[in-house]
């Protein structure tokens, strides 16, 4: 039984529920389902104490992760699909950062898709997110990337926007992955560019970015870029200068004529979605804001309860529980075993002092000439008044 006072199947409620809902809803939700009253302040604690315990378990497989390269624990697809990206949460004092995420999926083979916009390329999504800077998020996320064998698998692409971080974090789990920058942040640059020719009064034609759109989308960016350098030289504007730098270090992963015929998804919505379900619908709500600390305890349940692997990880964290719990009881044990051969130690220099101190007095005092009932008298500390009225007058 939790030292909580309730029972097992109580403790995992309330846990799951202040994963779920923030810590006063998922109180009053504990007390309509199971009829069990809590306070809000013992759901926090409750549930940021088993976020940190899975934390610190996901930390040291990361760590082992990183040793053993290419040992998963699942099967691996043919082709993999991962996508990152970050989500600002606000923190205590005003201020916001970063946590970043990062989405694993299957990528479905073509023949097995309609050709519908609607049907879904990517299958058996799991994510990762941590509130942590880029290198160490790439090393933490190796528990999650390893688990489901991106170094294994055949083919990987990588879909994202354009942030450094996110290159360097291709780089260190898997190099060669097929990089594709997401299509609708490439479709931002050219949205700016029809927005600030209106306003700068210049003709943009009817039509002309969903023209642009369907180029890039079906005939990949060359054409694109030559249109952009005859407007930057006859109707410059910030935003073109912005679109030819940004998508000239890029054209590569804009092949998205390539990439298309190839089975690869060209769009980031699943990691769009990740932010969303992860970290926003639980610590980006009206009016919060967090401690530092108690970020990422929450996200590792969070992790859990979107990956579908509520029970494994829940057995886990139970299991680590229990085993700190007796690692605190061997400690006490031992400190007071510790203790009590210090008194007993203590004790017995104290008695060896005694005895010594005894032998040395009576080798000092003179024994000739007196009789045994004599030297009992002498011992005697007491004086006459203290005797009994009858024998005072002996």
């Amino acid at each position: 039984m939790p030292q909580t006072g309730l029972m097992p199947h109580a403790h995992q409620s309330l846990v799951r529920l202040g994963a779920r809902l923030p810590f006063e809803e998922a109180a009053s939700e504990l007390h309509a389902l199971l009829g069990i009253q809590v306070s809000d302040s013992l759901v926090r604690r409750q549930t940021l104490q088993a976020g940190a315990r899975v934390l610190v378990m996901q930390t040291e497989q990361a760590s082992a992760a990183c040793a053993l390269v290419g040992e998963g624990t699942e099967p691996v697809a043919c082709r993999l699909a991962m996508s990152g990206d970050g989500a600002m949460v606000p923190l205590r004092g005003g201020c916001w950062a970063e946590v970043k995420t990062v989405v694993i999926a299957e990528v479905l083979p073509a023949h097995t898709r309609h050709q519908d916009a609607t049907d879904k390329r990517t299958i058996n999504h799991s994510c990762f997110s941590r509130l942590a800077d880029a290198t160490t998020f790439a090393d933490l996320a190796s528990v999650e990337i390893t688990r489901r064998g991106i170094e294994r698998a055949a083919a990987v692409c990588a879909v994202q926007d354009g942030a450094e971080w996110l290159q360097g974090f291709v780089d260190g789990h898997r190099f060669d992955a097929v990089r594709i920058l997401d299509f609708a942040h490439a479709a931002e640059y050219l949205g700016r560019i029809a927005e600030q020719g209106e306003l700068a009064g210049q003709h943009v034609p009817k039509g002309w970015l969903r023209a642009m759109l369907h180029e890039l989308k079906h005939h990949g960016p060359e054409r694109i870029m030559k249109h952009m350098a005859w407007w930057q030289e006859h109707r410059p504007l910030p935003a073109v200068s912005d679109a030819v730098r940004y998508f000239g270090k890029r054209l590569p992963q804009m092949q998205y004529q390539e990439f298309q015929t190839q089975g690869w998804p060209i769009g980031s919505g699943m990691v769009e979605s990740a932010n969303k379900r992860v970290m926003q619908a639980r610590l980006k709500r009206a009016g919060m804001h967090w401690e530092p600390a108690n970020v990422n305890p929450l996200l590792a349940l969070r992790d859990a309860l979107c990956n579908h692997r509520w029970e494994e990880v829940w057995d886990q964290q139970h299991q680590r529980q229990r085993e700190e719990h007796h690692a605190r009881r061997v400690q006490r044990s031992q400190r007071r075993r510790a203790q009590l051969e210090q008194v007993l130690e203590e004790q017995l220099i104290e008695i060896l002092l005694l005895s010594a101190r005894g032998k040395a007095k009576a080798q000092q005092t003179p024994h000739k000439g007196r009789t045994e009932g004599q030297k009992r008298w002498g011992r005697m500390t007491f004086s006459r008044k203290a005797l009994p009225n009858r024998f005072a007058k002996m």
